[in-house]
């Protein structure tokens, strides 16, 4: 190399890059026809004034139609540009939506995430308006918050380990108190006298000490404090929180919080669901090797989430091939939910109980095939927990015989949408809207889950689903937890009373932002039964007629005021009002389930085994003991009892007193 004298702008050679990697147009040019265009380019949103534009301006500038036809770029085109496929990235930022600086000390170290909760503080002895407590550990409140904890929780603190030494093995630490201080600078402790001789830490030689210094500190004027309760998200994790939180061109809110979050609503679903299979296949000696029943045959519930499953894969492979890894993540996010929270919550019976039928057979084959398709799909997202679920469901459960060794070298994964049942995806798809409705009218209303109602009444925004949706009355008494279902297609104005306004920011798109005043002044002036009326024909038509303007459902926004007695809520799926007017027996039958969630509570904390039987007695007052009398039948069924005891206790159990809606209840289990 030589160093030449001319001197230009270095976005120019940015831009040239294409060809000048491969010396074109003077070599190279078979290896630059087939790299130009490249596939795909990806960088920050700030490169839309740097090498995203300096490579489409000289690619447009040199690649004129002659220079296209002396050098044979086929196919030929009007605007050669350089690359097929351009994702613009937004900065990271910090919880708060401001950029990261190590100076300031908003950012989340890596390691917080992919190795264990710990961070790095400068020891000091006191601060303005800290006064040291034996104990406990005072450090500001941003950084309480970086670790995801509480004020009060319990840390270990210990001498920070040596940065130049590979592999430094952490120090014995020390149990304290982590509490917030205000005026606190980031990356500070405030240590009792005693804590520090204990752990041989040293106070700060530098009084204002920045967070970015701190690593550089001596290492005895510097600790280490972890949370070493709650392990650390790792590379998986942290992988799918930065496809799944946005659209990669959005900034991204960096945080602990945030990964553990988005964690917590896929991942940890996964997880979930994969463990209860392997854990009753295991008990059942579930064999995949065996050729799976016919789909068609299997019951209503393995036929829906199959087909949930071909209408993912297809979504997924059409936006991975798109490049829209953020809605590959979301349509992920929804089946696992569905999965989880309706598939397996519904069908856990159909594990649970004893015995091998062709009801059992379709439910454990219908789990393992999306499991085992989920592994494919999340590989490219999350590589090391596909990679363990198919080594066990696949690799190990197969025998390794005839498989990919792999899920990274396996086919990636198909389906036949065109079996697919659409009508049964919609319906389950309407039930589920509905139940997540009801449940947000009892949270409303602070009424729990577990407390049954008399009634729900729906009202669909679709009448004609009615009919087909008369079919899941049952479970949605089940999942609603009521005694009686029916969907009101007149009359809805005796529970609840409507009221309207135009939504602004959908006029305003629109261009109706002038009208959207006025329309709010006649929405206004609406008296029950008009606002009643308008909302019967939004829901029946879909459009609405206000003013002279019409009118979609995403143009008005509907609120619903439940009459006394009732709870209601609604949405696009409709409106769903709960009877909340509580008699005895209802009150009688909350209280049993309520009993039952103590005792599987109480087999919880004794770690007994899913399949474990227990000989359980149960003490209390006299509503206690008529209650687990009258209910003996399905308390023991519920909770795996050989034996169920009232007012008397099994020889040798566990026993424990808890409350039960304000009522003092004893409780004996003993592993039957």
């Amino acid at each position: 190399y030589r160093r030449v004298p001319e001197v230009i702008d270095c976005w120019f050679d940015s831009g040239c890059m294409p060809f000048a990697q491969w010396g074109f147009p003077h070599q190279g040019h078979d290896d630059f026809k087939k790299s130009f265009p490249a596939d795909f380019i990806s960088e920050a949103i700030d490169q839309t004034r740097g090498w995203f534009y300096s490579l489409l301006m000289i690619s447009t500038l040199v690649f004129d139609e002659e220079v296209q036809a002396r050098y044979g770029l086929v196919p030929k085109r009007e605007y050669p540009l350089p690359f097929k496929t351009c994702i613009v990235l937004g900065h990271v930022s910090d919880k708060e939506g401001k950029k990261e600086s190590k100076s300031k000390g908003n950012y989340t170290p890596p390691g917080i995430i992919l190795d264990r909760v710990e961070m790095e503080f400068a020891v000091f002895a006191e601060a303005k308006g800290v006064a040291p407590v034996e104990g406990v550990a005072f450090v500001a409140k941003e950084d309480l918050e970086g670790m995801d904890l509480r004020d009060g929780a319990q840390v270990l603190v210990r001498q920070a380990r040596d940065h130049d030494r590979v592999g430094d093995a952490p120090s014995a630490g020390r149990e304290l108190t982590l509490k917030t201080a205000k005026g606190l600078p980031r990356r500070v402790v405030v240590l009792h006298e005693a804590d520090r001789t204990a752990l041989s830490l040293q106070v700060s030689s530098v009084p204002d000490v920045k967070p970015a210094e701190v690593p550089r500190l001596p290492r005895l004027e510097r600790c280490s404090i972890e949370d070493p309760a709650t392990p650390a998200p790792g590379a998986d994790a942290f992988r799918w929180f930065f496809f799944a939180s946005n659209p990669p061109w959005s900034n991204t809110r960096h945080s602990l919080t945030n990964v553990r979050t988005l964690q917590k609503d896929t991942l940890l679903k996964l997880r979930n669901v994969y463990s209860f299979f392997t854990i009753y296949a295991n008990i059942d000696g579930f064999d995949p090797t065996k050729p799976a029943s016919d789909v068609s045959s299997r019951p209503e519930i393995d036929r829906w989430i199959t087909g949930e499953l071909a209408l993912t894969v297809e979504a997924t492979t059409a936006m991975l091939d798109a490049y829209d890894v953020h809605g590959a993540t979301t349509k992920l996010s929804s089946f696992v939910d569905a999965l989880s929270n309706w598939y397996v919550r519904r069908s856990r019976e159909r594990f649970w109980r004893s015995g091998w039928d062709d009801d059992k057979r379709a439910a454990y084959e219908t789990l393992y095939h999306c499991l085992v398709t989920l592994s494919g799909l999340m590989a490219p997202f999350t590589p090391y927990a596909a990679e363990s679920m198919y080594k066990n469901l696949v690799v190990r459960g197969r025998g390794g015989t005839g498989v990919a060794e792999s899920v990274h070298l396996a086919p990636w994964p198909s389906a036949d949408v065109s079996s697919v049942d659409r009508e049964l995806s919609k319906n389950v798809d309407t039930v589920r809207q509905i139940v997540s409705l009801a449940l947000q009218v009892r949270t409303a209303a602070k009424i729990k889950v577990r407390q049954p109602l008399a009634s729900a009444k729906i009202v669909l925004s679709d009448a004609r689903l009615a009919p087909a949706l008369e079919a899941y009355a049952d479970m949605m008494k089940d999942e609603l937890n009521v005694l009686d279902v029916s969907f009101v297609t007149s009359g809805s104005e005796q529970y609840v009373t409507y009221a309207i306004k135009p939504n602004f920011r959908t006029l305003g798109q629109r261009g109706l932002g002038k009208q959207a005043q006025e329309l709010k002044k006649h929405m206004a002036t609406m008296g029950a039964a008009d606002a009643h009326a308008a909302v019967s024909t939004l829901l029946s038509s879909g459009t609405l007629m206000s003013a002279g303007v019409e009118l979609s459902a995403d143009d008005v926004e509907v609120s619903c005021e439940a009459h006394e007695g009732f709870a209601a809520a609604g949405d696009r799926v409709g409106v769903v009002v709960l009877d909340t007017r509580l008699t005895d027996e209802l009150r009688d039958l909350g209280f049993v389930r309520e009993l039952l969630n103590r005792v599987q509570a109480a087999r919880k904390d004794m770690k007994l085994e899913f399949s474990d039987r227990i000989r359980l007695g149960i003490k209390g007052g006299e509503r206690t003991v008529r209650l687990a009398r009258a209910h003996a039948s399905r308390i023991s069924g519920d909770v795996l009892a050989t034996e169920l005891l009232v007012d008397e206790m099994p020889q040798g159990a566990t026993v424990r007193d808890v409350d039960v809606e304000g009522e003092s209840v004893t409780l004996g289990v003993l592993r039957a």
